[in-house]
């Protein structure tokens, strides 16, 4: 018999009362041993619970953030254009030259002019006002015209684009305040009427078309009054071209542009009165170098109208000290011209 028979034999009560107190009979030392492992099992399953929910939650952190509202940023919005603007500027030349002839006795000139314009959806309404400096002296019998201390002209109408084309149709009004009466009148205001069209070729060649019309050229009826009154009707028409050239140094550019016209000039009263049908031609050519709101012109004027022409137009009589005033000339102006909303 073995040891472990004898021991089987022997211990067979021993072994029973063993493992009865271990299972049947639970004591302190058999419990503390349960609890310690329930306790370890317990502390093992809370930190798998723990390490499970924190990486739910990192995991899922991100959701949450997308998920979570945010409060919008501002967004400034651009305000919606004004449709009302003021467009304004001046001018110094060496010599006031309108259609070819002097305004201002073959000497400097300066002017301005000030347009409010209101946006109307279809184009745009303005209405304007301008003034420049006049030299008609009234010394006879040198001169002999009326003197007025300026010409200020007031203008409106409506102008819009249509693609390459561009319209402008008005009225102006020439009013020259404080004539003096020179032996035949002292009125010289008058009015026309006037289409202005453009056409883009491209961004930087334009050409165009005006037509002026008026009754009664320089209220030469009041004139005639001697001789019938008769109205000096008029009809001023032109072609115009312009192209700016390609290049700019330091914001400078330039431009070079002309212009060709006739103007039909009714005759009755001119010839009742003993002069000639005062109709010409006129053309100007010219350079201009920009700068932001300024320009530079140098621009060359010339007519068709020999002396006794100019004198008809003028209604002077031969050897009249204006005579010159239509002969061809070189002039020198400075011009600004500007925006309201561009000072914004």
């Amino acid at each position: 018999m073995t040891p472990m028979h004898a021991l089987l034999r022997k211990g067979r009560p021993a072994l029973a009362r063993v493992f009865s107190r271990g299972i049947t009979q639970p004591g302190r030392a058999s419990a503390s041993v349960e609890d310690r492992s329930e306790s370890e099992g317990a502390g093992s399953m809370k930190k798998i619970l723990i390490s499970a929910v924190a990486a739910v939650v990192l995991s899922a952190a991100p959701a949450f953030a997308a998920d979570m509202p945010v409060k919008a940023k501002k967004v400034a919005v651009a305000p919606a254009p004004s449709i009302f603007d003021i467009a304004f500027g001046g001018v110094v030349m060496s010599d006031y030259n309108f259609r070819g002839v002097s305004q201002s006795n073959r000497g400097f000139s300066g002017g301005a002019y000030f347009e409010p314009q209101l946006s109307i959806g279809f184009g745009t309404l303005y209405a304007g006002i301008a003034a420049y400096g006049v030299d008609w002296p009234s010394t006879a019998p040198a001169y002999g015209f009326t003197n007025p201390s300026a010409e200020v002209d007031l203008y409106g109408g409506w102008r819009n684009t249509f693609g390459a084309l561009s319209v402008d149709l008005g009225l102006i009004y020439y009013y020259y305040p404080k004539e003096t009466w020179n032996g035949a009148t002292d009125d010289s205001d008058f009015y026309e009427l006037y289409g202005k069209f453009g056409y883009a070729i491209t961004p930087d060649l334009s050409i165009g078309a005006n037509l002026f019309w008026t009754p009664d050229l320089l209220h030469y009826s009041k004139t005639f009054t001697a001789t019938g009154g008769q109205k000096a009707g008029a009809t001023y028409g032109s072609l115009t071209a312009k192209w700016v050239l390609p290049w700019t140094t330091n914001g400078i550019g330039a431009y070079v542009s002309g212009e060709a016209g006739h103007w039909w000039i009714k005759d009755t009263g001119f010839v009742a009165a003993g002069f000639i049908n005062p109709s010409y031609t006129y053309y100007n050519a010219g350079l201009a170098f920009t700068y932001k709101a300024l320009t530079l012109d140098l621009r060359y004027h010339g007519t068709d109208q020999s002396t006794q022409k100019c004198n008809a137009f003028l209604a002077v009589a031969a050897g009249n000290s204006s005579s010159n005033w239509c002969n061809d000339t070189f002039v020198v102006s400075l011009k600004f011209d500007t925006m309201l909303s561009a000072l914004k």
